[in-house]
């Protein structure tokens, strides 16, 4: 049965690079002529474009809401300090420089290891394929957009229902991590761990062991990044064990 509603994971991920402007002049070209060749093609473009906007338009106008309920709040009234002589300041501005400096040569070996191979997962692509799935997606845009805590927010509503879904564990998890939340993270990412069957089991290691060293605790991260089959984890369980 050849359904037309349904757009294929590859689909979704090609309309959104164009939609985004992320193709180059070769890949767009033939895009463009695919779409004029498929009618099929052109009307899921067309369904995907259309819940894409629908989307974004979504997030935009709540950020606008946002900005628009920050600028009527009540300002802080600033006062003016006692005047200080220039080279004065200038020796502290020096102090402080030179204690920044040194408290980042100081720092934490797993917190440096943390930092170099942290990378917040990119997530997916943000259409919906059916009215169900809207409000995951709508939480994914705020997500993608580097708004954590609204994404938080919103999956944990989802998630009070689906406690078993390694989709919504996997990114709340990303998402608690992402926000600095590593305690919080990981007990999503175990939810998705202990899952043999689950997508993002491999990722959840991964991310896992990066939150327990972000933590100090590098034995913990050692166990979590042993349950990864990737070469990041490998490289990095090498430096651990250094």
């Amino acid at each position: 049965m050849n359904d037309s509603s349904y757009i294929s994971q590859e689909h979704q991920e090609t309309f959104e690079r164009y939609l985004m402007d992320q193709m180059g002049d070769q890949e767009r070209s033939r895009f463009l002529e695919n779409l004029e060749q498929d009618a099929q093609l052109m009307h899921q473009f067309k369904e995907f474009k259309a819940l894409f906007h629908s989307v974004e338009e979504t997030a935009l106008r709540e950020s606008m809401e946002s900005f628009h309920s920050e600028l009527e709040s009540p300002s802080e009234k600033i006062t003016k300090g006692r005047d200080f002589p220039i080279y004065k300041i200038a020796a502290v501005i020096t102090v402080l420089v030179a204690m920044g400096l040194w408290f980042l040569y100081q720092k934490d070996p797993n917190e440096k290891l943390y930092q170099e191979y942290f990378t917040a997962d990119p997530g997916l692509p943000t259409v919906m394929g059916n009215s169900s799935n809207y409000a995951f997606y709508e939480a994914m845009v705020d997500y993608k957009q580097g708004h954590y805590k609204t994404a938080i927010s919103k999956w944990q509503q989802l998630w009070a229902a689906k406690k078993d879904n390694d989709t919504l564990n996997y990114f709340l998890g990303s998402a608690y991590l992402a926000d600095g939340e590593a305690t919080k993270a990981i007990s999503f990412f175990d939810r998705v761990v202990e899952n043999e069957q689950a997508s993002f089991k491999n990722e959840a290691a991964f991310y896992q062991g990066l939150a327990h060293l972000k933590n100090g605790d590098p034995q913990a991260a050692l166990k979590s990044l042993e349950k990864a089959q990737d070469e990041k984890s490998r490289e990095l369980i090498k430096k651990l064990k250094n």
